[in-house]
């Protein structure tokens, strides 16, 4: 088992490649799914095929990271000039959680 204090800069490598694989397939899988008809499942299927689903993903990817930096500059901003809510290790574990779960919904929103 890979300890932190041990080699920090090797589990902050594996960590980050980690979640960064499950944002590509989950951001994949969306844009495949959306390609298809929710109602009979079927699709096209010819040579553009590829390039919907490539723009999608495109689309897809650069919506949330946009999402994901207003809402982590957001997030600076608040912890940083409101500072009652800095004190407790909870209040600040449920301020993330919501502002993780704004970006959440924010990005299935614009699917």
């Amino acid at each position: 088992m890979i300890n932190y204090n041990d080699q920090p800069k090797l589990f902050s490598i594996i960590y980050g490649e980690g979640v960064f694989n499950d944002i590509v397939s989950i951001i994949m899988f969306n844009s495949v799914v959306s390609y298809f008809d929710p109602v009979d499942g079927s699709g096209r299927n010819d040579y553009t095929t590829p390039f919907v689903i490539g723009g999608s993903f495109i689309k897809l990817g650069l919506t949330s990271v946009f999402i994901g930096v207003v809402l982590g500059i957001v997030s600076t901003f608040i912890f940083k000039n409101i500072r009652m809510l800095t004190h407790s290790a909870s209040t600040k574990t449920i301020i993330l959680l919501m502002i993780a779960m704004i970006s959440y919904n924010t990005s299935e929103a614009m699917k």
